[in-house]
């Protein structure tokens, strides 16, 4: 217990957690207060290994469900050549307050993760923690959707939930939108007799010729659509080898599924601007 005697201090904080991580991951090996490298200066009250090559910093807070350290810290984590997540301990109590759900907010926008703790010392995970490398805010997420329907918002958001829980699926969801999307501008300009009903039921990437061949002002946003496909949809769902490896997948899924986003709302202007509808088939 804290000096006050009311609320939950350092140690307990990380003796919850510590119990609590023991058991959600089968016993890892914990490393108490030890740092990562040298070439981070951070000293992790707990850190263990996840999946084999994700890196897992545990910090308890006083100071409610995100500390400032979070805030110093983040530009330096996620630069690090490995991927790290990190989780937050706070007592349940501190959530509560308007400044802790602001907090949480903030927090769970960034990628951390929370622990809460109750006062007989019951841990329990209430956001799960990505790697900061694969982070992206909500709020940045959210600016790629201004403009687009309904459909189209929905498919999205669903893809983003799936990119945080795992990345390589997310992009994929979101490159099913994109095809999605093909399949309607060829279906369009079938029904105007801009190209056949036969080219309009294609193949996918023979959509994208004729589409290209068809409308020449708009090859730019065209061909955007046919690189993302083409460098998105059969990504790789092994295990990296190592930890470099597993940062530069990391990497790479966030730029793919930002430039996602990017590739919606080109092809979606490009076809409208054509007269097309710019909206969604479902695939």
């Amino acid at each position: 217990m804290s000096d006050d005697g009311l609320t939950p201090g350092h140690d307990f904080l990380q003796t919850a957690a510590l119990t609590c991580f023991s058991e959600r991951y089968g016993n890892p090996t914990m490393h108490v207060n030890k740092q990562l490298s040298p070439h981070l200066e951070w000293v992790p009250a707990l850190r263990f290994l996840l999946h084999g090559h994700i890196n897992v910093f545990v910090e308890p807070s006083d100071d409610g469900p995100y500390p400032r350290l979070f805030a110093m810290k983040f530009a330096e984590v996620s630069s690090y050549p490995e991927p790290i997540a990190i989780y937050c301990v706070c007592n349940y109590e501190a959530i509560t307050t308007t400044k802790g759900r602001q907090d949480l907010k903030r927090l769970k926008t960034h990628g951390f993760g929370l622990v809460t703790v109750d006062p007989n010392g019951n841990a329990d995970v209430l956001v799960t923690a990505i790697p900061l490398v694969q982070a992206i805010p909500e709020a940045e997420f959210k600016q790629y959707l201004n403009g687009l329907p309904k459909n189209i918002r929905q498919s999205a958001s669903e893809a983003f939930e799936d990119y945080r829980a795992k990345p390589v699926n997310g992009v994929k969801t979101l490159s099913e939108l994109v095809e999605g999307m093909i399949k309607k501008a060829g279906q369009d300009a079938a029904k105007r007799g801009d190209i056949t009903t036969r080219e309009s039921n294609m193949a996918l990437a023979n959509v994208l010729d004729t589409l290209y061949a068809t409308y020449s002002s708009s090859r730019a946003s065209i061909g955007g659509a046919r690189k993302f496909v083409n460098e998105c949809r059969n990504l790789t769902h092994h295990w990296p080898k190592n930890k470099k490896n597993a940062y530069k997948k990391y990497s790479d899924c966030k730029h793919h599924f930002i430039e996602g986003l990017r590739t919606i709302q080109a092809f979606r202007t490009a076809m409208r601007s054509l007269g097309l509808t710019g909206s969604l088939k479902k695939v």
